[in-house]
């Protein structure tokens, strides 16, 4: 009896050190300083989107860091956008999100995906993808009146995008947890677990009011799309366009070509928030 207690034990034990082994763990946010120095063996790689990512936080705010080398994805983020896919249950559904930036493809709106005409800012400087790189899009956040509203917030959701001295596309988005259906765990340890995704190139889905409306497919087909997860590296071999989806339908209407780029879609899994320092 005594033996059979103490393989029940060691079971458990290893089963529990194995769910813990599976988590990503969030990093403490101390400031957007430390942040911005941060060297790259501190990020997540992903092999196949060619970019890096590090995720932080602190008691009001998810903070999300992407550095981007390659030219030819720095291009695709800027021109065709970027979304953060958000589950609070861990599935991999792509229900709520935020765009950021939109794409300068489709700054105009559905009806004008391209880039706009005049080619001069309001302050005079030359209208380029990056200088578009301002709007923040909600999808599927029933709660916000807003759908389309300033990158640059000091209550809100907030974004940057913005090329550092070597060249590397920095991204930056800030989520408050408030703003987010974040469910606490039974046993009083902060929140469960949840699930993000990032996507680049995806045509902008037709949204209702107030961003409401919900994608055509909420959940990506078998084998169409990445898992992320933690684990640094470099950069390796692979073209920028993945079998992600996302494609939906724009102002233009739908997208029916074999020969598009496919957008690049991973999945951050089972990030637990960091409780202190």
């Amino acid at each position: 009896m005594k033996t059979l207690t103490i393989l029940i034990s060691f079971f458990f034990c290893i089963n529990l050190n194995a769910q813990k082994g599976k988590l990503f763990l969030s990093n403490w946010h101390e400031n957007e300083n430390a942040n911005m120095n941060l060297s790259s063996d501190k990020y997540s790689y992903f092999e196949k989107g060619k970019l890096y990512y590090y995720l932080s936080n602190d008691n009001d705010n998810i903070y999300i860091d992407v550095k981007i080398e390659d030219p030819g994805v720095q291009n695709r983020i800027l021109k065709q956008g970027l979304i953060v896919w958000i589950n609070m249950d861990s599935k991999l559904a792509k229900k709520m999100g935020i765009r950021f930036p939109i794409g300068s493809q489709y700054s105009g709106g559905r009806n004008e995906p391209n880039m706009p005409d005049v080619k001069i800012n309001a302050d005079g400087s030359i209208v380029t993808p990056l200088s578009l790189a301002n709007t923040i899009e909600l999808i599927s956040f029933t709660n916000e009146e807003a759908r389309r509203f300033p990158a640059d917030n000091s209550d809100n959701f907030r974004g940057s995008v913005k090329y550092d001295n070597e060249g590397t596309l920095q991204y930056k988005m800030l989520i408050p947890i408030a703003k987010l259906p974040v469910r606490n765990s039974k046993d009083g340890d902060g929140a469960m677990p949840f699930t993000f995704g990032v996507e680049y190139g995806a045509v902008p889905l037709m949204n209702g009011p107030r961003g409401s409306g919900a994608p055509p497919s909420s959940r990506p087909p078998s084998g169409e799309s990445r898992g992320g997860s933690p684990g640094g590296g470099r950069p390796g071999g692979g073209a920028p366009g993945g079998r992600g989806q996302g494609m939906g339908t724009s102002g233009a209407g739908s997208v029916t070509s074999q020969n598009a780029i496919q957008p690049v879609l991973m999945w951050i899994k089972n990030i637990k928030l960091a409780t202190d320092k």
